[in-house]
């Protein structure tokens, strides 16, 4: 009889989302599986058995009992797919070991499990042609037996006489999380900063080892301070605690916001090179070379000449680019595309005004979908402020504005600067129902500390 391996992975066709650069936009599950997996499985001297070719694979408990009892599970995160996350987390637990994650080379996890030792191989196409098989297998032949007796993250780090520990751990969290809330829901003018430069303080060991805690102050500092005090925040940590990726984004965020462009950008494009592009870093991209863009058209305007410079057509160009790139990674995710329509009508090339037209309908769309969803998304309303602003719809604005009056300095700063441009297209005839609303964003954006 032969050793069993059970092998989680998708299966048909799958479109491939959230990956690095070089990835195919579709796999072949089925096809990786015949051409390479399988036969590599047997010639490594198991009997190879997947999911969804067995019929009683539907069954809850029969699942189960494979991933508990097979010899081995090879597991393929390639995709970020629930699914195989959900089955790979189950035998993590159900055995010591012999468990073996495999992915594609430009795979990028769903969840951060890059500590989770992986083995890549290339597949550079969708179809898996034999020459590509075979480079799989040849890979997979020699790393998966020297993978096979690592032990699992559960038996590897988990300590199961810990468990007076764990509990003063959990409690200490959460007096950390309510002091966090107690401070966002204070009210603007009542010392806020100076109690966030307090808990800071208070908790600096803390962030230093645990990147929850880290990532909560910075939010809060973010929110409620300034962005010169996001750097220092960040900054003062150990460099061990400054490398996980959302907290680099914000960085170079901060960095942005205080001017320092090139930095930022350059910065970007490496999180994108490294983890894959995203919406969201595209959208902040984008956003600096869209801040540049504004910045060298004030300049030639003020020294009245008509006609764009060459870096101000640049910038434009680039800002464009990168919002259209974070658009199409994700119809859904707006943050890209509520950008666009300004920029494309500053630009003025031939369909630029109707395309902007039907992006901004795209984006009412998604936002309305987001909200029968239920999303908690905070630049949700911002989002419908703009498409309502740049489309005159005053009736609209009026139940909005009340949505983002009371949203934290930042984001308000975003929103009514990115307002005072669009107001420049606006008809002549709402100029003056515009200013009024721009005016109430200015006058709460004045409250902030």
């Amino acid at each position: 009889m032969k050793p069993v391996c059970f092998m989680v992975m998708p299966f048909r066709r799958k479109p491939v989302t959230q990956a690095r650069p070089g990835a195919p936009q579709e796999i072949d599950c089925d096809r990786l599986w015949d051409a390479a997996l399988r036969s590599t499985l047997e010639e490594l001297g198991y009997l190879p058995v997947r999911a969804d070719i067995d019929p009683g694979a539907v069954i809850v408990k029969d699942m189960l009992n494979r991933l508990k009892h097979a010899d081995l599970v090879v597991a393929d995160i390639s995709l970020p797919n629930g699914n195989v996350y959900y089955e790979l987390g189950i035998r993590h637990v159900a055995k010591k070991s012999r468990c073996v994650v495999i992915a594609a080379e430009w795979f990028q996890p769903l969840f951060d499990v890059d500590y989770i030792r992986t083995i890549t191989y290339p597949m550079p196409s969708a179809s898996v042609s034999d020459d590509e098989a075979a480079a799989i297998r040849k890979v997979l032949l020699e790393r998966i037996p020297s993978y096979n007796d690592t032990r699992t993250p559960y038996y590897e780090l988990v300590d199961e006489s810990a468990e007076q520990a764990f509990q003063d751990s959990a409690e200490q969290l959460s007096a950390f999380q309510a002091e966090i809330q107690e401070v966002r829901l204070s009210p603007p003018g009542d010392g806020r900063r100076a109690r966030v430069k307090q808990l800071v303080n208070k908790h600096a060991a803390t962030a230093a080892l645990v990147p929850e805690v880290a990532l909560e102050l910075l939010y809060l500092v973010r929110d409620i301070s300034d962005w010169q005090a996001v750097r220092e925040f960040v900054e003062a940590l150990p460099e061990q605690a400054r490398r996980g990726e959302t907290l680099q984004e914000q960085y170079l965020l901060a960095m942005s916001e205080l001017g320092e462009y090139a930095q930022a950008i350059a910065g970007l494009e490496q999180l994108n090179h490294r983890f894959g592009a995203t919406p969201e870093r595209c959208g902040i991209i984008g956003g600096r070379y869209k801040r540049q863009y504004r910045d060298a058209r004030s300049e030639r305007e003020t020294a009245g000449e008509p006609q764009p410079r060459p870096d101000e057509r640049r910038y434009l160009k680039k800002a464009i680019e990168y919002y259209e790139q974070g658009m199409m990674l994700d119809l859904n995710e707006y943050y890209c595309a509520c950008n666009l329509p300004a920029l494309l009508r500053a630009r003025g090339k031939r369909g630029d005004s109707d395309r902007a037209n039907a992006i901004d309908s795209q984006v009412t769309t998604a936002c309305r979908r987001a909200e029968r969803r239920g999303s908690t998304d905070e630049w949700l309303q911002d989002t419908l402020f703009g498409t309502a602003f740049r489309g005159g719809d005053v009736a609209s604005l009026e139940d909005i504005v009340e949505e983002i009056e009371g949203g934290v300095a930042w984001r308000l700063g975003s929103t009514l600067r990115d307002a005072e441009d669009w107001i420049r297209d606006a008809p002549e005839d709402l100029h003056g129902e515009l200013e009024d609303i721009l005016q109430r964003l200015r006058a709460a954006h004045a409250a902030f500390d």
